[in-house]
């Protein structure tokens, strides 16, 4: 199984940006290292929780630092956006670094209503246009107006021989039959959408009502899970406790940056908070790397994934490139 890592660019206690973005770097040339598949960067803006608020400039930083590794979006987030100015961000990033580079779009705003309006302005869209951003996106990346075009004739430039692929992200059913009908690559978001039979009901739906395509033959599933690996389950459980803060404050309409785990729950006392951070936690994979197999086999078992993505929120930043190691050797074993 193909194993890839979603860097949220997720800030902790007590750190600069510039320190966090330092640690992204870091992190891709460990994995690259250690034979991962992907790494890609989300899109979040107005927080000081998420740094990545231009992922196409610290993917285009991160390709010329690593060496095999593909980089790309998880995702850029469409209805901001020109598909026009997105096709040739990524088109010039695949000149730079060809067979690398990979474009996801989401349409989720990636913030509040106040950066949904500083983004677009006067232009304000409503997020019912992304199916057609999508095919605006990939006519420009193949170069392939249609004659009826009203721009007909327009160049997403430069013409390159190797495009970009392009993902559809999303938490739905809605973004699973749109990958669907596209004939595109789906990455399910299961770390946003945990719902009960959420991810089962959306990867049905796309692997179902796929539709071959000219990029793609066959349904091709990515999920990307909060998983958090240590030498033995006792430590693994412990520093996901850094995680499951953050889990806890999102509830209640709260970003809040990673703490050290020693103090991260120690606030959680009733018995119906207790109840929930062990709920959260069941969202999770954490463990050993021998639980972290198995817990994959049944996964992987259950549902036709193909590639596993992770986000890893641990405090500690040695700890949480060991995590990667131990993950790589879980699905390998």
């Amino acid at each position: 199984m193909k194993v890839s890592v979603l860097d949220q660019t997720q800030l902790l206690e007590g750190i600069s940006a510039e320190e966090g973005f330092a640690q992204s770097v870091e992190l891709a040339k460990h994995v690259d290292k250690l034979g991962y598949h992907r790494y890609w960067l989300s899109e979040h803006h107005s927080t000081d929780v998420l740094a990545g608020s231009s992922p196409e400039i610290l993917a285009s930083y991160l390709l010329a630092n690593t060496e095999k590794i593909k980089v790309g979006s998880g995702g850029i987030m469409l209805p901001h956006y020109s598909s026009y100015k997105v096709a040739e961000n990524f088109k010039v990033m695949s000149a730079l670094a060809s067979g690398r580079v990979d474009l996801g779009v989401g349409r989720a705003p990636g913030g509040h209503h106040l950066s949904t309006m500083a983004l677009q302005g006067e232009r304000h869209r409503n997020v019912d246009i992304f199916p057609e951003q999508v095919d605006q996106v990939l006519e420009y990346l193949q170069d392939k107006l249609p004659d009826t075009h009203q721009l007909r004739g327009l160049l997403a430039t430069p013409v390159i021989e190797k495009k970009p692929d392009l993902w559809i992200l999303g938490t739905s059913n809605s973004s699973a039959l749109l990958a669907a009908e596209k004939g595109l690559p789906y990455a399910f978001a299961q770390f946003i959408n945990y719902q009960p039979e959420g991810m089962e009901q959306a990867i049905e739906l796309y692997v179902d009502n796929f539709k071959p395509s000219s990029y793609l033959d066959s349904p091709q599933v990515l999920v990307t899970m909060k998983i958090i690996v240590a030498d033995t389950d006792e430590e693994a459980e412990k520093i996901a406790e850094s995680a499951l803060r953050f889990n806890f404050y999102l509830h209640r309409g709260h970003l809040t940056r990673l703490v050290e785990p020693e103090k991260a729950l120690s606030h959680v006392l009733n018995p119906s908070d207790k109840r929930e951070i062990e709920a959260v936690k069941e969202t999770y994979l954490i463990g050993s790397k021998e639980t972290i197999a198995q817990k994959i086999k049944d996964l992987t078992t259950k549902l036709p994934i193909d590639e596993l993505m992770a986000i890893t929120p641990i405090y500690d930043f040695e700890k949480r490139k060991r995590s990667f190691t131990l993950l790589k050797e879980a699905v390998t074993k």
